[in-house]
């Protein structure tokens, strides 16, 4: 029908189609039947949608758009040589990356870096068949639902406890013991994994792999929650780390569809994201 509304001609949609024109005006009179509404009126310039039509065509249109990515992305997924993972955001994450490309030399790999309930997300819907997720251990019985609900095995990984880490030009730099009071005027940068509980009404969130270090480096009053950064990381950045005793914790998991037998790339996967891990 879109096809009909883009030449405004049943007859050219139809060639377009590789159908015949009687059969392509059955389908429309079966569809218009079926929603209760005429979709086409007829002219002698040739066939036009109707108002109710146009509102039914910017939805079926939306609908075929989707399809279509839908399409895409099972593609993608399924052809040969091509491996998609779904990671937080952590310090390992290059390393793991680079023993993955090392032992897998031959696959195109994709790397989504979110937070764990989109990582969830993406495993149950297909986009990747494995993820590493860190879960914030005060969201665990939000995450334990999360799994249940969407048919998800994981495996126990890591456990860590949150530093605050901030840029070596913060004032934060001059505090010997620093205190979520003293935090109350800073802004929190977050990466969205929900590990950092508000602490300050002045926040700012980075989604979609925006790196927080830099932006962190280039705030002096600003902070984060982090997993304790290699000293390497600190210099690079120009930022200042201290252990609290209120940042909180996490664990991190493997995850993949309950019932899936892992493939080649997903075992790799698993056993370098493990071996990253076991050289902390």
């Amino acid at each position: 029908m879109t096809e009909v509304e883009r030449t405004g001609s049943v007859t050219k949609a139809a060639a377009n189609l590789f159908m015949g024109q009687p059969n392509l005006s059955k389908a429309i009179k079966e569809v218009e039947n079926e929603i209760g509404i005429t979709v086409f009126r007829r002219s002698a310039k040739g066939v036009y949608p109707t108002p109710e039509g146009e509102r039914f065509l910017v939805r079926a249109k939306a609908v075929l758009e989707e399809m279509g990515k839908l399409e895409a992305l099972y593609k993608q997924e399924n052809a040969p040589g091509r491996f998609t993972i779904c990671v937080p955001e952590a310090p390992y994450v290059p390393h793991l990356l680079g023993e993955l490309a090392r032992t897998l030399p031959d696959v195109n790999i994709e790397c989504i870096t979110a937070p764990f309930y989109l990582g969830l997300e993406n495993v149950s819907g297909g986009i990747c068949k494995a993820a590493a997720v860190r879960c914030p251990d005060e969201c665990k019985d939000f995450f334990a639902a999360l799994r249940t609900e969407k048919n998800i095995r994981s495996e126990q990984l890591y456990s860590g406890k949150y530093s605050l880490v901030f840029s070596e030009k913060s004032p934060l730099s001059e505090m010997e013991n620093v205190t979520p009071e003293a935090l109350s005027d800073y802004i929190r940068i977050s990466s969205g994994d929900g590990s950092q509980s508000s602490r300050s009404e002045k926040s700012m969130t980075l989604r979609n792999g925006s790196d927080p270090y830099e932006l962190l480096s280039q705030l002096s009053e600003a902070y984060m929650l982090a997993e304790a950064l290699t000293e390497e990381k600190l210099r690079r950045y120009g930022l200042l780390q201290r252990e609290i005793s209120f940042g909180g914790s996490f664990t991190d998991f493997l995850m993949t569809p309950a019932g899936y037998k892992p493939d080649e790339y997903t075992e790799a996967f698993a056993r370098c994201l493990k071996n990253v891990i076991n050289k902390q």
